[in-house]
């Protein structure tokens, strides 16, 4: 990797969708030598500062993250709380914004990255379902999605990269069936249900299991150091 680009400090850039789109995105170098770059798509929180925390932390592990902020097309800058209000904004901001268009906004930040097959990506809640969309329709090198609720209602759309699913055996927002529809239908896509809740990846929610959080992080970075 291009040590200018190793020093460059994180923060917000802006990508332009095809049809001329401009959002705001939240960039991490690389801060060792590069393994990978790598697309973060959101909970419906927004790029907030747990978000942001992950782009870190992956950059840490040698990955260059970008996160466009998928919110952008309905209302911008707008960074959510984990609380009763925050998931009742955040769910009524996802349904302004259409799979289509996150998946152009995806595509945005691929561009910025290098373009076809330069990233990987990886998905939290929301953008768990993302992550599942652009395997089977973005020339993306990985996909990985933690708790997409939206995957069981688009098992149709064959992951066509090598993709990893997260789900934890007691979120009450997505049957243990959406796991099993995968592992009959995809039997090569590895599918992990983690003794945890929704949302079980992020230690700024009540349902943060540190355990099968560490767990999943194993797993994804293994898939991706093998792509890369």
């Amino acid at each position: 990797m291009n040590d200018a680009i190793m020093g460059q400090a994180a923060g917000w850039i802006e990508l332009t969708a095809a049809d001329g789109h401009r959002m705001r995105a939240y960039r991490a170098p690389a801060k060792v030598e590069e393994i990978g770059r790598l697309i973060v798509a959101p909970e419906i929180f927004g790029i907030n500062h747990h978000i942001r925390n992950v782009c870190d932390g992956f950059a840490q592990q040698g990955f260059t993250t970008v996160a466009p902020d998928l919110f952008d097309r309905a209302e911008r800058g707008v960074e959510l709380p984990y609380d009763d209000a925050g998931i009742q904004r955040g769910i009524a901001l996802k349904g302004a914004v259409s799979t289509a268009d996150a998946l152009q906004d995806v595509a945005a930040a691929l561009a910025h990255l290098g373009g076809d097959g330069s990233a990987a990506i990886v998905g939290y809640c929301w953008g768990g379902s993302i992550a599942w969309a652009a395997a089977a329709t973005l020339p993306v090198r990985a996909a990985i999605g933690y708790y997409g609720g939206e995957i069981g209602k688009t098992l149709d759309s064959a992951p066509r990269v090598p993709t990893l699913l997260h789900f934890g055996e007691q979120d009450h927002g997505i049957p243990l069936s959406v796991a099993e529809g995968v592992r009959s239908r995809y039997p090569w896509v590895p599918v992990h249900v983690y003794p945890a809740g929704h949302g079980f990846n992020c230690d700024e929610r009540g349902s943060f299991h540190p355990e099968s959080a560490v767990l999943a992080l194993r797993r994804t970075v293994g898939l991706l150091r093998a792509v890369f």
